[in-house]
C-alpha cells in the first residue's frame, strides 16, 4: 500500500510516551500521507484548562509537519464524560449525548482539515469505541479499528462498562477491518466482524538493540546505582502490582530496584513503604531514544502487573523491547506471554515471581542473550506494518479484495 491518505484519530498526543499508534503511523508515513488528529483532551491536564487551550481549534486548524508525510493536527476540546463522578443511572443518559456532541464537533473539524489538505477518499483509522459515529462520515474508502486494549475493562470505566462494550461492538460492526493486539481481543471481535486480524505489538529493534552495543554508555542517574539492578520501564499506574514491587525490593536488599516512567501509582500503604526503602529509585520519565542506555544497566527487567481487568488480555509493548535489549525478563502470568516461555521467566505466583528473579539474575549467558534478541528480531514494527499492509490491500476497494461496507 502506498500513496494513500490515512486519517488517524489518535488516542494520544504525538509527543507523549511512544506507544503502538506512533510506532505504526511513523512507518505508514514512509509510503503514505498521515493526518494525525490528536485527542481533544490531555488526561494529564484539568478539564477547564484543556477547554481553554483547545478552544481555538473550533475555528482554526493548528498543525505541525512532524515528518515529510505526517502532519500532527490539534483537535477541538471535548466535553467530559464525568465517568468517575456521576452515578451509573445518570451516566447511562448523559454519556450518549456527550458522545454524539463530541463526534459532531470532531467530524466538522476533520472535514475542514480534509478540505485544507485536499484529501479525498482517505482511509479512516480509529482507536476508541467513542468514535463509532465517525465511520462513514468522510467518504473514506476503508475504515479500520485498531484495538490495542479492552477499554471497557479499565478501572476508571467501571461505571460505564456496559455502555462502552456496546460502543465497542458497534464500532467493530461498522468498520471494514479490525486489528487486535492480543488473541483475547481478537476472539471477542471476530465474533462481531469476521474481518478481524491479530496484530500484536512489535519493537523498534534497531533502537532497543543498541543496549548491547559496546559504545552504549550508562546515564549518570542509573550509573550511580548499586548493582545488580532490577528494573521496570513504562507507565507506573494502576496496572502495576505495588505490593509485588515491595516484595521484590525487600527480597533483594542488595539490588537496586529502578523504576523508569511517569509515576502515577495510586496511593496505598504498600506504596509508602516502597518509597521509603533505600534500594528503590524512581528515575522518572525518559525519552524514547534514552531507553536503551537505561536498559543496558538492567540485570533483570520486570513486567509486574496486577492480573485483573484489561491486563488479562494485553500483549505488553515492553516485551520485545526488553528482549531486543537482551535483558532477562520476569513477568506475571499473562496469557499472551505463554508462547515465550523459552526466553521469558513466567511466574505462577508472587512467591514464584521472587524465585524467578533469582534465576534471571544468573541468566546472562551469551546463548541466552542471543535467544532473546532472535525473538525480538522476528517481531519488529516493520514486520507488523507490512502485515497490516497485506490486510489493507485485500480490503481496499481497488485492490484484490472488496470493502465490507459500502463507501
Amino acid at each position: 500500500m502506498h500513496g494513500e491518505t490515512i486519517l488517524c484519530i489518535a488516542p494520544r498526543t504525538w509527543h507523549s510516551l511512544w506507544k503502538c499508534v506512533q510506532q505504526i503511523m511513523s512507518r505508514v508515513a514512509q509510503r503514505n500521507r498521515v493526518l494525525y488528529f490528536e485527542p481533544g483532551r490531555n488526561p494529564d491536564r484539568d478539564v477547564m484548562g484543556e477547554m481553554w487551550r483547545k478552544g481555538p481549534n473550533l475555528v482554526r486548524i493548528r498543525s505541525e509537519a512532524v515528518h515529510e508525510n505526517l502532519v500532527r493536527i490539534e483537535s477541538p476540546p471535548v466535553l467530559p464524560i464525568m465517568r468517575q463522578h456521576l452515578p451509573p443511572s445518570l451516566l447511562r443518559v448523559t454519556t450518549p449525548a456527550v458522545v454524539r456532541i463530541n463526534a459532531a464537533v470532531l467530524v466538522r473539524h476533520v472535514r475542514r482539515t480534509m478540505s485544507a489538505f485536499h484529501v479525498e477518499r482517505p482511509i479512516l483509522w480509529l482507536h476508541s469505541p467513542y468514535h463509532f459515529p465517525l465511520v462513514g462520515k468522510f467518504r473514506e474508502k476503508l475504515a479500520c479499528y485498531y484495538n490495542y486494549d479492552e477499554f471497557p475493562e479499565f478501572v476508571q470505566n467501571r461505571r460505564i462498562k456496559h455502555l462502552l462494550r456496546e460502543y465497542d461492538d458497534e464500532l467493530t460492526r461498522r468498520v471494514d477491518v479490525v486489528f487486535a493486539t492480543s488473541r483475547a481481543q481478537l476472539e471477542r471481535r471476530q465474533a462481531v466482524n469476521p474481518s478481524a486480524y491479530f496484530s500484536p505489538n512489535g519493537v523498534d529493534f534497531e533502537l532497543f538493540n543498541r543496549a548491547l552495543a559496546p559504545d552504549c554508555s550508562l546515564p549518570p542517574d542509573i550509573a550511580a546505582l548499586p548493582s545488580p539492578i532490577i528494573g521496570f520501564v513504562g507507565w507506573l499506574g494502576y496496572q502495576i502490582d505495588t505490593e509485588l514491587l515491595l516484595r521484590v525490593a525487600q527480597a533483594f536488599p542488595e539490588c537496586s530496584l529502578a523504576l523508569i516512567g511517569p509515576d502515577e501509582l495510586p496511593e496505598c500503604e504498600a506504596l509508602g513503604q516502597l518509597r521509603a526503602l533505600p534500594n528503590v529509585f524512581f528515575l522518572g520519565r525518559k525519552n524514547l531514544d534514552q531507553l536503551p542506555s537505561y536498559l543496558r544497566a538492567f540485570d533483570v527487567a520486570l513486567i509486574p502487573y496486577v492480573l485483573e481487568g484489561h491486563v488479562l488480555s494485553i500483549y505488553p509493548l515492553k516485551l520485545h523491547e526488553y528482549l531486543a535489549a537482551g535483558r532477562a525478563v520476569v513477568t506475571v502470568r499473562l496469557p499472551e506471554l505463554l508462547p515465550y516461555r523459552d526466553v521469558v521467566h513466567i511466574a505462577e505466583s508472587s512467591a514464584d515471581f521472587i524465585s524467578q528473579i533469582g534465576h534471571a539474575l544468573r541468566d546472562r549467558s551469551p546463548a541466552a542473550i542471543a535467544a532473546r534478541v532472535a525473538v525480538a528480531r522476528e517481531n519488529t514494527w516493520e514486520q507488523r506494518v507490512e502485515a497490516i499492509y497485506d490486510v489493507l490491500n485485500e480490503h481496499l476497494p481497488d485492490g484484490t479484495g472488496h470493502a465490507r461496507r459500502a463507501a
